[in-house]
């Protein structure tokens, strides 16, 4: 199935790639082209709003201009009446007005003549630009647009041809994993587990009755000096219940327990030092189960070996114990590790178990310790602090020589 899973992965990839090479690609070029046009048709634009904005500023300036001849001349008109009808000024006075007055309609009529020009002039520029020129404009941006909508129309119809081009790949990978799938055999599944978790143990015979009152009475026949025959008073210290072993492994699933320390595991996926603490705990706790039996024996000096003391392997442990003690101790004597590489912390870390150390993110440490398949990585902080860290909350920089 994760074959399967990465052949899919690898056509997702080539989906990826054809998209770059083929639409990626094609659009940056389609959008610098896009940008250069409409650049160039909104410059054209301004060219013509300005030219328009020009032929109405001469229009203001000539219309004023006539308005102004148009007063002076009217004003220079009436002083003329003025001395001509005044018997007082002399001929030379009045002539002056009159030609005064000739000379200001002249220059009225010529910014009158100007003016009809102007206007002429701009009344033609507003009626080509509002219907002839900005139209053109507007109508090319238009089609720009329209190319630009047909060619991300394209686009869509090239990324679904090229989904479409690995579909019968993909439809083959999912098979495969159907195919998979169907393989799978829960009677099969199941006896691995049975394999892996099964005791060993012999069913336990039968608990024979034993009648105390035939014992007391056995006693009473023999008399005081005669030693009896079974090594026991009690019913603990019975040889029936040196048979009451203590059964492991899959019956522990039946037990509410908590607290259970698994007799049988060794640690070996922890640390070094979290390995020591949960041996010395597993230790610890074997040992007590050596005073409580201890403690419960009767005085008569019954056998250790009839008595019902769980059957582990205390030694197998301690001797763990011991070449862990062994190995730490050789690990102060040596010197430092050699520095492997450099870790950036991905995420905040809080210790909490022991051989550990805490982080934050984004601080910076030496790698001593490559992960070993146990989830941990042996980093040093400075030249003062050292531990482990989990691996997939730093990112490991190695030397190449590592």
């Amino acid at each position: 199935m994760m074959n399967e899973v990465s052949d899919i992965a690898g056509q997702h990839e080539l989906i990826a790639e054809n998209m770059t090479l083929q639409i990626v690609k094609e659009i940056n070029n389609l959008v610098k082209e896009l940008k250069d046009e409409r650049k160039r048709h909104l410059h054209e634009g301004a060219k013509l709003q300005a030219q328009l904005q020009a032929s109405l500023s001469q229009l203001d300036k000539a219309k004023k201009a006539y308005e102004k001849a148009f007063k002076e001349a009217e004003k220079a008109q009436e002083n003329f009446v003025k001395a001509d009808a005044d018997l007082n000024l002399s001929r030379a006075e009045v002539e002056k007005a009159r030609t005064l007055s000739v000379m200001k309609n002249q220059a009225c009529e010529d910014c009158k003549t100007e003016y009809a020009n102007q206007l002429q002039k701009t009344n033609e520029l507003q009626r080509q630009h509002y219907i002839t020129t900005l139209p053109n404009v507007f109508q090319q941006l238009q089609e720009m647009d329209e190319r630009r909508i047909t060619c991300i129309q394209n686009f869509i119809k090239l990324s679904a041809d090229i989904q479409r081009h690995v579909f019968p790949i993909v439809s083959k990978c999912l098979d495969g994993i159907v195919k998979a799938s169907e393989t799978v055999d829960p009677r099969q599944d199941s006896r691995l587990v049975i394999e892996k978790f099964k005791s060993g143990f012999s069913p336990p015979v039968d608990y024979p009755f034993e009648d105390l009152s035939n014992l007391k009475n056995s006693e009473g026949n023999t008399g005081l000096h005669s030693v009896p025959s079974f090594k026991t008073e009690t019913i603990k210290g019975t040889i029936t219940a040196g048979k009451l072993k203590k059964r492991s492994g899959i019956f522990g699933i039946f037990s509410s327990n908590k607290h259970h320390i698994d007799e049988t595991k060794d640690y070996c996926d922890l640390p070094p030092n979290q390995r020591k603490k949960k041996l010395t705990q597993k230790i610890e706790h074997i040992q007590n189960q050596i005073q409580q039996e201890t403690a419960a024996s009767p005085e008569s000096g019954i056998s250790r070996s009839r008595t019902s003391i769980p059957e582990v392997d205390v030694y197998d442990d301690e001797e763990k114990f011991d070449n862990i003690d062994e190995e730490d101790n050789a690990d102060f004597d040596l010197d430092p590790l050699p520095v492997l590489g450099t870790a950036r912390a991905l995420y905040p870390f809080d210790a909490q178990s022991e051989g550990s150390i805490p982080m934050e993110e984004g601080e910076e440490f030496d790698v001593v310790e490559l992960d070993q398949g146990d989830g941990w990585t042996r980093v040093r902080r400075g030249d003062i602090e050292e531990g482990f860290v989990p691996t997939s909350y730093v990112q490991c920089f190695l030397y190449n020589n590592c």
